[in-house]
């Protein structure tokens, strides 16, 4: 009867231990995220290496779940970049890879402006994002428009690539402290290669 009893208990506490820690993990791993970055745009291995201020915009939730997949919801806006995405539909989900780096996609309807019905469904691919564990450092693979126009129509143009693409590293005041940021976030997506 006894060893009944001790089971029961050490069962019991199993339990309560192992929802407690779920419980602790989840609400650690999982916060709101309402920051604006101020960074730099530059683009690699240039001769004249010259770079521009820029600001990146991130408001939203970041969710971990328990064997490290991460996955943010929210918003991500290039300060002063213009898309073609209406305003009420700017929300997006990036599920962030095992190396480190997420596709900026945005799922969007057109509606018919008579029957308000929906006329067409379109996807705009914005940039890739690296992004510390808490936001606090992020790196954008920034899409030039013709590379966006190019992945809509299905030519190979819309690869991002050094010769072509521009990146925003933020926070960063120089184009020095944007690559370590860089190379820093995209570590294991580099694979032992560093940015120049």
């Amino acid at each position: 009867m006894k060893i009944k009893r001790w089971i029961a208990v050490i069962g019991s506490l199993v339990i309560i231990i192992g929802a407690a820690w779920i419980i602790y993990v989840k609400l650690a791993l999982n916060f709101s995220v309402d920051t604006e970055l101020a960074g730099v745009k530059y683009q690699l291995e240039v001769a004249g290496e010259e770079s521009e201020p820029a600001a990146v915009v991130i408001q939203g939730k970041l969710l971990t779940s328990l064997i490290g997949e991460r996955v943010f919801k929210g918003i991500v806006q290039v300060a002063g970049e213009q898309i073609p995405v209406p305003e009420d539909q700017r929300r997006i989900e990036i599920h962030f890879t095992k190396d480190g780096w997420g596709a900026i996609m945005y799922p969007y309807f057109i509606y018919d402006e008579h029957t308000g019905a929906v006329k067409d469904a379109k996807v705009y691919q914005s940039h890739s994002i690296f992004a510390s564990k808490d936001f606090s450092q992020v790196t954008l693979l920034l899409s030039s428009p013709v590379q966006q126009a190019d992945y809509e129509v299905g030519t190979s143009q819309s690869v991002w690539n050094a010769e072509n693409g521009m990146m925003l590293s933020a926070p960063a005041s120089t184009r020095q402290e944007a690559l370590a940021i860089s190379n820093k976030l995209m570590q294991d997506f580099l694979r032992g290669k560093t940015l120049r």
